[in-house]
């Protein structure tokens, strides 16, 4: 879907590769912190993962909006 809304395979690539550190990262807190993995712990880190990719999109909207802003050609 993200390809289609880009018309181009790099900017959802680099959406989605900022969703493993954010799992990753969450669960390395869990860790660190002490909790133990349960079902409110997943919970928190399925709406982490939304909203990393949230602001992923709006990144690249945002980039995109000011190249075109610019006249610069986007990748």
């Amino acid at each position: 879907m993200l390809g289609i809304l880009y018309e181009s395979f790099v900017h959802p690539l680099t959406i989605l590769s900022t969703l493993p550190s954010a799992g990753v990262g969450a669960l390395g807190v869990l860790h660190l912190a002490g909790f133990e993995f349960s079902l409110i712990a997943l919970i928190g880190i399925v709406l982490l993962i939304g909203i990393v990719k949230k602001n992923g999109i709006m990144m690249v909207d945002f980039a995109l909006a000011r190249a075109a802003r610019r006249g610069a050609r986007p990748a």
